[in-house]
C-alpha cells in the first residue's frame, strides 16, 4: 500500500499541471487579436472562389473596364479580351493592349501633375512650357515627391546664389537618381539668371 502513495502523488501531479497549463492553449486566440475582422477574412474567401475574370474586371477599373470575355480550349485558355472605353467608346482589346493603356494613363497622371507643380518649382520664365518643352532637369524637379522637393530646398537653402546652383546642378548630373537630378534651383531662390543658359542650351 505504501508503494500506491507515491503513484496516486504522481496521477494528482500530473492532472495538476495538465490543468496548469490549459490555459496557454486558451490564450492563443486571445493573443491572435491583429487577426483581421470576420468581415474581411469573408471578402477574401469571396476573392479566392470568385472567377479569374473579376479580379481583371478590378485591374482595369480606371479604363472603365465593364466585360472580361475569355476563351478556352481543351488545353485550357486560348484567348482573353477586355471592353474598356477608349476614346469616349467601349471596344475590345487584349488584356497586353488593355496594360499598355493602363500605363499610358499612369504616365499622363503622373504628367498632369507635375505640369501643376511648375508654378512652385520653376523659374516664371519656364513656368508655362508644355511637357515636350521642358528640359530634362525641369522634369526632373516636377516629378520630385514633396518630400523629395523639400529635401532639395534644404540642401540649396533659400538664398543660394549662382555658385552653389551651379554646384548642385553638377551634384544631379552625377547622382542620376530621382532626388539628386533635381539640378534646378526653385524660383524663390535666386541665382537662375547665371545659369539660364545652360538650360536653355
Amino acid at each position: 500500500m505504501a508503494l500506491n502513495v507515491p503513484r496516486g502523488g504522481n496521477q494528482t501531479g500530473g492532472r495538476g499541471r495538465g490543468r496548469g497549463g490549459g490555459p496557454a492553449p486558451r490564450s492563443g486566440p486571445r493573443g491572435g487579436g491583429n487577426a483581421p475582422p470576420l468581415a474581411a477574412q469573408l471578402r477574401q474567401l469571396d476573392r479566392l472562389q470568385e472567377p479569374e475574370e473579376m479580379a481583371i474586371l478590378r485591374r482595369y477599373k480606371d479604363l472603365g473596364a465593364s466585360q472580361v470575355r475569355s476563351t478556352y480550349g481543351v488545353g485550357g485558355l486560348l484567348d482573353r479580351q477586355v471592353q474598356i472605353l477608349r476614346e469616349g467608346t467601349l471596344g475590345w482589346v487584349s488584356v497586353a493592349e488593355a496594360d499598355n493603356a493602363l500605363q499610358q494613363k499612369k504616365l499622363l497622371l503622373e504628367r498632369e501633375r507635375a505640369l501643376a507643380r511648375q508654378e512652385a518649382r520653376l523659374p516664371e520664365n519656364r513656368r508655362r512650357r508644355s511637357w515636350g518643352q521642358l528640359a530634362p532637369e525641369d522634369r526632373r524637379v516636377l516629378l520630385l515627391s514633396q518630400k523629395e522637393w523639400n529635401s532639395f530646398r534644404a540642401r540649396i537653402g533659400a538664398g543660394a546664389g549662382p555658385q552653389q546652383a551651379a554646384q548642385a546642378r553638377q551634384e544631379a548630373r552625377a547622382q542620376g537618381g530621382p532626388a539628386g537630378n533635381a539640378g534646378l534651383e526653385p524660383a524663390q531662390d535666386g541665382g537662375d539668371d547665371a545659369s539660364e543658359g545652360e538650360d536653355e542650351n
